[in-house]
């Protein structure tokens, strides 16, 4: 006999196929790798070389990633190219302006304002730059912004400024040949370009001491330093800490792009940091973006989610409130467990007394004979029940227990009704006559 007809079985057949193919489908789309592209400033630069090393870790990891760098002009430009949706990531300073359309995924170091000059050139302080020749980042780069916000704080005139925008290689080709008095960019303290630059040449740091008011202004700004002897060991350069503006330089993404795959990355970004940092030192100053209310770029959906990972939920954050809530809910239901089970055992106390006062009533009917001490014993039977039908109603009994009752009742009432059946032939108690 077939256990299944060929209906049900075709039907199982197809259910199988069709489980099958959604699993594989599931399969190829996880396998499936996510390309991604990144911004990453001009080539040579400190940002391309780290975004470049990023992506390599990445693609050879085999996490289903492959990240391509594309050279830029700058801050400026890669957030133009985010925001129309032509790269997925870009690395951007922090002070650059961006839209919604832009979200932070970590913060990948700290930049610091260089302001070089040439000993003699008569360039002591920021105040001095008018009528100086200076030679500045191309207008596409986030450094260009950085420039013009530090002169506007100083209340230095535009039109007394002669900045040079130019690519950093005329840069410094022009300050080793004098053609320029100062350079400023925007790098990571112990910077090898411009270590490289001033190498045993007379130069010197001019001191950017106003940071704190400039962040008055410019929220992603801080003050900072530059640590004695960043760039020469001997003579030593600057010869003391060095007050300057600091900010952070960041890895950015479009704001659409999937919260998983943004998850995915930033998880990779820290997994495969040391791989990382031996291809780029700077790796080592990789951390997160800041929390909403102090990061000028509020943190992808995705990175978001990585960083709060190990945070304590909501239960965790007011596990001593929840542990009172639960002690005084436990003494409540205590006492309440314990009103309910005196209750129970009154109620079963009472019950117990009717049906104590039922056996009396039949003991009693089995030894008297008078219709009338029957006919008594009927009322009583009689107004028993009234009472425990109007304790059932104010629910002093259970339904149970009132079945009970009325199993017994009716057994009581039945003997009654006999023995007044058989009263008439029952015979009258015999009492002996006293001698």
């Amino acid at each position: 006999m077939q256990l299944l007809s060929p209906r049900l079985r075709l039907l199982l057949i197809g259910a199988v196929w069709l489980l099958t193919l959604f699993a594989i489908i599931l399969w190829l789309g996880g396998s499936r790798q996510k390309h991604l592209t990144i911004a990453g400033g001009l080539q040579g630069s400190e940002t391309y070389a780290l975004s470049q090393a990023i992506a390599d870790a990445i693609n050879h990891s085999r996490t289903g990633l492959q990240i391509t760098v594309y050279e830029s002009g700058g801050s400026g430009e890669n957030s133009r190219l985010l925001e129309a949706g032509r790269v997925d990531l870009a690395t951007i300073q922090a002070d650059t302006p961006v839209t919604d359309r832009v979200a932070g995924v970590a913060t990948l170091y700290r930049n610091a304002y260089h302001l070089l000059a040439l000993d003699g050139a008569g360039i002591d302080s920021v105040a001095d730059l008018p009528g100086h020749r200076v030679a500045i980042p191309p207008a596409s780069s986030g450094e260009f912004k950085s420039f013009w916000f530090l002169v506007d704080h100083y209340r230095l005139p535009r039109d007394g400024m002669i900045a040079l925008p130019m690519s950093e290689a005329a840069a410094d080709f022009a300050m080793q040949r004098g053609q320029v008095d100062a350079v400023f960019r925007v790098r990571a303290p112990g910077n090898a370009a411009i270590r490289e630059l001033i190498g045993e040449r007379r130069m010197h740091l001019v001191p950017i001491p106003q940071a704190q008011a400039m962040a008055l202004q410019e929220p992603a700004v801080e003050p900072g330093v530059i640590p004695l002897g960043s760039y020469r060991g001997h003579p030593a350069l600057p010869e003391a800490d060095l007050p300057t503006a600091i900010v952070d330089r960041l890895l950015v993404a479009r704001s659409d792009l999937k919260p998983s795959v943004v998850h995915k990355l930033t998880r990779e970004l820290y997994d495969h940091r040391a791989e990382i940092m031996d291809a780029n030192r700077l790796a080592g100053f990789i951390g997160p973006v800041g929390e909403e209310s102090d990061s000028v770029v509020a943190a992808h959906p995705g990175a978001r989610a990585y960083y709060d990972r190990e945070k304590p939920g909501y239960l965790q954050q007011n596990a001593r409130l929840f542990s009172a809530l639960l002690y005084v809910l436990v003494i409540v239901g205590s006492g309440l467990l314990a009103l309910r089970t005196h209750w129970v055992r009154s109620r079963r106390m009472r019950m117990h007394t009717f049906n104590r006062q039922l056996m009396d009533i039949a003991a009693a009917v089995r030894r008297e004979h008078g219709v009338e001490a029957l006919l008594q014993r009927k009322h009583q039977l009689v107004d028993m029940l009234d009472e425990v039908v109007r304790d059932l109603e104010r629910e002093k009994v259970s339904q149970e227990e009132f079945e009970h009752f009325s199993f017994t009742w009716q057994a009581v009432d039945a003997l009654i009704r006999d023995r007044l059946h058989l009263g008439d032939a029952l015979p009258a108690p015999q009492v002996e006559a006293s001698s």
